[in-house]
């Protein structure tokens, strides 16, 4: 019988028998202090809560209140069988991650009587948030919020750039900045669902927002760098932590802020820099300790990227081999959150980084990416494969290290005037791939393909071919199971237009023959043949997609994605066009 639970137990015994409880069961909700979470979590479930004050127990009133055996922080007890449901936990996020365990096995079409002992391997099991691009309308983030904990993960990284409700409106998006009232009600739900939020602040990289700004423009490292901004120069330092301030003052609950300072390519070619006679790494550190000790000074935990740390660009390429005699010199208050999102640079580069880091009484933050560049920048969704050894490959390096977190990045493009990648939610399948391994390092990930299906989708009856490589098929799928789709079905519809209008496009390969031979009259036939039917059923589907992200981005958003997707195929066909002389559908 399969199972379909995300992430996987650590423990999972099935009885003899089966379960009838539902949402009309009667339950006993105890908690030693009033915890709301905890009441809603539980309503949510069962229409009879009680209450009562005990050990961290839900128990149906036709039992008795469970121990838990389990004593690992997060970790719990559940047994169902028969009439009866019992749900003992070693605190209050072990007993609303049962909950959630509970609710998707209500979910699943059949109900064994079974035992479950669970809990998390990692402390920290982080998503991300990029909302330097495309990000879903504020309704659906909220929900993007719920789910997450549904998947149990417990921590949201929030790149937000402009999109923070600052006092300095110069800082704030003119359309998508969330107001304060929108961004209370995000922390809220992330607390809500015990979801620790963690902002990132960028420093003194990847400012494009700011330093785009006539008054910040003189603090480029290079005045072609729109993004970049000199760390000796007067002013930079202030602007930093300006913003530092107020990010902090913004999330007065996180107790950690994430301060960037990646990718700050042109890192030592000012006048300043130069004249300082310090190299890129020594820059880097001192401005990156100045920084910390800012944060440090407002009560919160720093946490860089590795990249500027590691006195990188060895032969033009990012050093993580370079030299680190300096790393001595870091600020032992900061974690570093090491990026690297090849699994043989995991496997080559991270053990040695890892080590060295740790040798300097550096404390690190392994960090994978369920979507990256991966060179491919008209990406609909994740590079699947690449991505999923990604999350491997940490994985079973977390389990030989004194690591005991992750963060799943995920980002919108390669910049923040780049292309965007494919929407927010066609990167839940490799999301909750990786919180299905954050939770228990050693989950089936030959079966997870099944259990996504049905946890996510409500398709719990397909049949998918054997073997490891079945994993990585999901996006080629969709639209074989579409009918099948039950939850989720927005997410799922967008997968099947995306791959459709993929292909619709890339059948127009024949054009560059009508210009190589123009004289040839059966390669122009061929062509007016053929090319009204290809652009009709393009357009079909591109009117799909229109309808489709109306209901998932803001008007300005939907436009900005629609024209990256039709913009190079309607040059395409203008071309077409004109080799042709003939409108085409």
């Amino acid at each position: 019988m399969n199972l379909f639970f995300i992430p996987q137990p650590q423990r999972c015994i099935c009885l003899t028998g089966s379960a009838d409880i539902g949402r009309e069961t009667p339950v006993v909700l105890c908690m030693p202090q009033p915890d709301e979470r905890l009441v809603l979590a539980a309503g949510k479930l069962f229409e009879h809560v009680r209450t009562e004050q005990g050990p961290f127990t839900l128990y149906s009133e036709n039992s008795f209140a469970p121990e838990c055996p389990v004593r690992r922080p997060e970790g719990y007890l559940l047994n169902v069988r028969g009439p009866a449901v019992q749900l003992a936990a070693h605190d209050a996020p072990g007993l609303f991650y049962g909950i959630q365990t509970l609710r998707q096995y209500l979910e699943m079409p059949e109900h064994p009587a079974m035992e479950i002992n669970d809990w998390p391997e990692l402390a920290m099991r982080s998503d991300y948030l990029d909302m330097r691009g495309l990000f879903p309308k504020f309704e659906n983030l909220l929900k993007y919020v719920e789910e997450m904990a549904r998947y149990k993960l417990n921590t949201l990284v929030i790149e937000y750039e402009d999109k923070l409700p600052r006092s300095r409106k110069e800082f704030c998006h003119p359309l998508d900045a969330l107001t304060p009232e929108q961004h209370a009600l995000l922390l809220k739900t992330a607390h809500d669902h015990f979801i620790d939020v963690i902002p990132l602040q960028q420093s003194f990289g990847h400012l494009e927002y700011a330093l785009k700004l006539p008054e910040y423009q003189h603090l480029r490292e290079l005045p072609e760098a729109p993004g970049e901004m000199c760390p000796l120069r007067e002013g930079s330092f202030e602007l930093a932590a300006s913003l530092i301030e107020e990010t902090a003052r913004l999330h007065p609950d996180s107790r950690y802020l994430h301060l960037g300072c990646d990718e700050v390519w042109s890192l030592g070619q000012s006048p300043e820099c130069r004249a300082s006679g310090k190299s890129r790494g020594r820059i880097a550190i001192e401005f990156i300790n100045r920084l910390a000790e800012k944060v440090l000074s407002l009560g919160k935990t720093p946490i860089v990227w590795h990249d500027m740390l590691a006195n990188v660009w060895k032969d033009g390429d990012m050093g993580e081999a370079g030299n680190y005699d300096e790393l001595a010199l870091i600020n032992k208050n900061i974690v570093v959150a090491i990026w690297l999102y090849s699994p043989d640079r995991v496997n080559i580069v991270a053990p040695r980084l890892m080590e060295t880091l740790h040798a300097h009484g550096i404390k690190t933050l392994p960090c994978c990416a369920i979507r990256a560049s991966d060179r491919c920048g008209m990406q609909n969704y994740p590079c699947i494969e690449q991505r999923l050894r990604n999350v491997d490959a940490w994985c079973e390096l977390i389990a030989q290290s004194r690591c005991d977190g992750m963060v799943n990045t995920n980002w919108c493009s390669t910049f923040s005037f780049g292309n965007p990648y494919g929407l927010f939610e066609t990167s839940r399948y490799t999301a909750f791939y990786a919180a299905d391994r954050c939770w228990n390092l050693r989950a089936n990930s030959a079966a997870f393909l099944e259990r996504f299906m049905g946890v996510y989708h409500g398709a719990y009856k397909i049949e998918l071919t054997t073997g490891a490589e079945r994993r990585y098929d999901y996006y080629k799928l969709m639209g074989q199971y579409l009918p099948l789709v039950t939850r989720n079905k927005d997410t799922a519809r967008l997968i099947d237009v995306m791959y459709r209008q993929e292909y619709a496009a890339s059948v127009n390969f024949a054009a560059f023959r009508g210009d190589l031979f123009p004289n040839s009259k059966v390669e122009l036939d061929c062509l007016r043949e053929r090319a009204p039917k290809q652009y009709a059923n393009l357009h079909r589907i591109e009117a799909e997609l229109r309808e489709l992200l109306a209901r998932l981005l803001t008007p300005e958003m939907a436009e900005l994605f629609f024209e990256s997707r039709s913009y190079p195929n309607r040059l395409y066909q203008r071309e077409l066009e004109r080799i042709l002389e003939m409108p085409l559908a």
